[in-house]
């Protein structure tokens, strides 16, 4: 193993808890397991029905994990980004159960990807790598049924208005702007994109945005912050 090779893995294990709380001769066994990847966008690293062979553990870019109706629409469940896991991922690679979802690398990945059988191994005789799994699970199951909530009962506008602030507020440009066509928002949020078009417009007339090709800006914040405060 080239001495560049070992670095690249190091970088991402370093992310990830369970790695700093092992003992030494895990740590060690868990280096010469992983095995380096870097994936371009648009790369799946499982699709709904296929099987899950690997443990990802990214170390930079994004993973997009959404599910597909009958009719093509998407929705988002989350992004796995540095340092987190996907609870779908661990579900289906321990129990050897077909993925109910897909994964969709959104930005360039690097990272590594640990064997399902010997993870499993490690799983039964390892507290820090069980406690790693249980607690990734947990942390997404709550996000998963706080997103459902706000699909089933939550008002469309006031899901638009909490996701163009929390995108906004990543940003770095002045004034603040998301760089995402309508299309893809409607994807974000499990709508349509004429349904998303019409909000973003009416939005625009009251001052609060600025639409152009591909591209949101700020103008101002008041008025999707008393959209996100909507009861």
């Amino acid at each position: 193993m080239s001495v560049q090779t070992t670095t690249a893995k190091l970088e991402t294990l370093k992310l990830y808890s369970f790695f700093h709380a092992a003992p030494d001769v895990l740590k060690e066994r868990i280096l010469e397991t992983a095995i380096s990847a870097r994936l371009k966008p648009g790369t799946y690293f499982f699709r709904r029905g296929g099987a899950c062979d690997q443990i990802a553990l990214v170390g930079e870019g994004s993973v997009r994990v959404f599910v597909t109706n009958d009719a093509g629409r998407e929705i988002t469940l989350y992004y796995v980004g540095p340092g987190e896991t996907c609870p779908l991922n661990l579900l289906c690679a321990l129990r050897g159960i077909q993925a109910p979802a897909a994964a969709r690398v959104m930005i360039p990945l690097h990272g590594v990807a640990l064997p399902t059988e010997i993870f499993r191994q490690w799983v039964d005789t390892e507290k820090v790598v069980r406690d790693f799994v249980f607690e990734g699970l947990a942390t997404r199951l709550v996000h998963i049924l706080t997103l459902m909530e706000e699909i089933t009962f939550g008002k469309l506008d006031r899901r638009l208005a909490e996701f163009l602030l929390n995108r906004l507020s990543r940003s770095d440009q002045q004034p603040p702007v998301i760089n995402m066509t309508h299309e893809q928002i409607a994807l974000e949020l499990g709508s349509a994109r004429e349904v998303i078009s019409r909000m973003l417009a009416e939005l625009e007339r009251m001052g609060a945005i600025e639409l152009a090709r591909a591209r949101i800006s700020l103008r101002d914040e008041q008025p999707l912050q008393k959209l996100r405060k909507r009861t």
